[in-house]
């Protein structure tokens, strides 16, 4: 036995610090452009009013904190690059639409497109699709196809 004074110690304590996780957004969702809006169309769908009035005007009136809500509209690559590009900011904007007419003010909403430029990541459709034409090729790009809906809370003043 050791006295206490000369003790090994295998493991040196040390103050616990709390670290802060990154903080999630308020109101967050994805959307796969089908249950919103029909194919190449920019209308949305009373299934796709259902969601957004589930996930989103829900979501924003129990954060009335959130200051903006980012909507981003996303086309894959069939058709031209200016076609989804258009198709991608109609969308958007018919998403800010319905939801302005839900009581969301239109001022606390911004709306971008990106075309095809953003396939999304996970799907990896550039591989996965490689070579395919016609129906399959649409099935296959579906995930490319979506709207993203993230809010902003605002920063606080130092």
């Amino acid at each position: 036995m050791y006295p206490a004074e000369t003790k090994p110690s295998a493991v040196k304590e040390t103050p616990a610090v709390a670290v802060a996780a990154p903080e999630r957004p308020a109101v967050e969702a994805y959307f796969d452009a089908e249950s919103l809006f029909d194919f190449d169309k920019a209308v949305v769908k009373p299934e796709g009013q259902r969601i957004l009035d589930e996930k989103i005007v829900t979501g924003m009136k129990m954060h009335p904190q959130v200051s903006l809500l980012i909507i981003t509209g996303h086309a894959d690559r069939i058709g031209t690059e200016e076609y989804n590009q258009g198709l991608s900011e109609r969308r958007a904007n018919a998403v800010k639409a319905y939801l302005a007419k839900q009581g969301i003010a239109a001022e606390r909403m911004t709306v971008s497109g990106k075309g095809e430029s953003e396939p999304n990541p996970e799907a990896n459709t550039r591989q996965a699709c490689k070579g395919m034409r016609g129906n399959k090729l649409i099935v296959c790009l579906q995930p490319d196809r979506r709207v993203t809906v993230e809010s902003q809370r605002p920063t606080p003043a130092r």
